[in-house]
């Protein structure tokens, strides 16, 4: 019996820690082009320091697009957790990127 009470409750755990807690995302008017690309940032002594101080975009370079389509800024209970317990020295968050199209080619030069 204990040991089917204690699965429950890490399964429970388990899934509200792996939930989002809040989500951020900002939509631009371009049309998405590629995968999903994220990345883990941290935020040190209440957003003083930053790390990565910043974030690059190597598959939209590749592309040779100018933009995002989409930024998502995710945070989960775990996250929010850690906050919490530090006093808010250290806030670990999750962004989320899509590049956008590259323009098409019109006329001829």
């Amino acid at each position: 019996m204990r040991s089917k009470s204690f699965t429950i409750f890490f399964a429970l755990s388990l899934i509200v820690l792996m939930s989002s807690c809040y989500t951020a995302r900002i939509e631009t008017h371009a049309q998405p082009g590629s995968e999903v690309s994220k990345q883990t940032v941290n935020f040190f002594f209440w957003g003083a320091i930053q790390s990565p101080k910043r974030i690059t975009t190597p598959v939209c370079d590749s592309l040779g697009v100018n933009g995002v389509a989409e930024v998502t800024v995710r945070n989960n209970f775990g996250y929010s957790l850690i906050t919490v317990i530090t006093l808010g020295i250290w806030s670990p968050a999750r962004v989320e990127w899509k590049c956008s199209k590259p323009c098409q080619k019109t006329g001829t030069l």
